[in-house]
């Protein structure tokens, strides 16, 4: 199983996305917060982060829910956070 996939089984779970819902437009939104949040973070890596895990998985529910200028307005100081987190000390 891919990782995008473990991610969409995931968010069908915890977010009760119903399973009639296709998996095409899932994976879609997972690739799209994939994209934005690997922007934001050169350090993205939602398999070995659970933060960034968290703020991908809750990317997808608000773009379900057409939402996503919400979810950066919500979530803007934990993606603050989680780049923070990230700086290599210099």
């Amino acid at each position: 199983m891919q990782p995008f996939e473990k991610i969409a089984d995931e968010v069908r779970d915890e977010f009760q996305i119903p399973p009639y819902f296709e998996d095409t437009a899932l994976m879609n939104y997972i690739k799209e917060g994939a994209t934005w949040l690997e922007g934001l973070n050169p350090a993205y890596d939602p398999e070995g982060d659970s933060r960034c895990r968290g703020l991908l998985k809750n990317y997808v529910y608000y773009a379900y829910h057409h939402k996503t200028n919400e979810f950066f307005d919500n979530y803007s100081g934990v993606v603050l956070q989680w780049q923070l987190e990230s700086e290599v000390p210099g």
